[in-house]
């Protein structure tokens, strides 16, 4: 029975099922990380390093690498070509390599860098000429915050109106803003996108092994079968 399992035929319908899953989880993946790209990106400016970005485009570059070669997953067990089947086991590879290897390393970012990323001071001096102006503002208009670690940090410039609730007493003035700096919420804002993205990453990645495994024994089968009637 063991034996019997381990044939083309029997295979066939495994590695067919495993690359519409393939295609399903690879769009996902191309779906989320579209989304955070969207959405979830506005305050990225505001991190030293550009390792919350780069995550995004990982996501994005493996979910389209994915969506676009399980097809030849599913063409490659349907018609018995082994060519096929080597393609897809490779790109598979390759999407379970970048999927795995971004998932544990959004994990570390998470836990071990994320607070020395935080440059809201360095864009707050610089705003009238880097352009960020716009995103600070954002920044503290949505969190309700002022400046990095408090109002502080706008001591030698203006302080602009997002440091101020919205309908203020009168101007706005360093004893009418924000009491709380941004710092905090801006790394609970990324914390939270990127532990998503990392286990979203490493969830796909395994899904990829499953993959892996029933391409390599359908590829062995056809070899196998291609012996016998030789």
């Amino acid at each position: 029975m063991g034996a019997e399992c381990c044939n083309k035929d029997c295979l066939k319908p495994s590695v067919i099922g495993y690359g519409v899953v393939a295609w399903l989880s690879s769009g996902a993946a191309l779906g989320v990380g579209i989304w955070m790209l969207v959405e979830k990106s506005t305050y990225s400016a505001l991190l030293a390093s550009l390792f919350y970005p780069v995550t995004i485009y990982i996501l994005i570059a493996a979910g389209t690498f994915g969506f676009i070669f399980a097809v030849f997953g599913c063409a490659g067990a349907m018609t018995d070509s082994r060519c096929m089947l080597a393609l897809f086991w490779i790109t598979s590879f390759v999407v379970f390599a970048a999927l795995g290897s971004t998932g544990f390393l959004a994990l570390y970012y998470h836990d071990n860098v994320l607070r020395k990323d935080i440059n809201i001071r360095q864009a707050i001096n610089e705003s009238e000429t880097n352009g960020l102006k716009d995103v600070i503002n954002m920044l503290q208009a949505e969190f309700q915050c002022c400046g990095e670690r408090g109002n502080s940090d706008w001591h030698q410039l203006t302080i602009p109106a997002s440091c101020c609730p919205e309908d203020p007493s009168g101007p706005c003035v360093f004893s009418t803003t924000y009491d709380k700096g941004c710092e905090e919420s801006l790394e609970k804002w990324v914390r939270e996108n990127v532990f998503r993205a990392g286990w979203i990453a490493l969830g796909l990645s395994l899904v990829q092994v499953l993959g892996l495994i029933l391409t390599c024994c359908q590829y062995k089968a056809l070899h196998d079968w291609n012996k016998k009637v030789d």
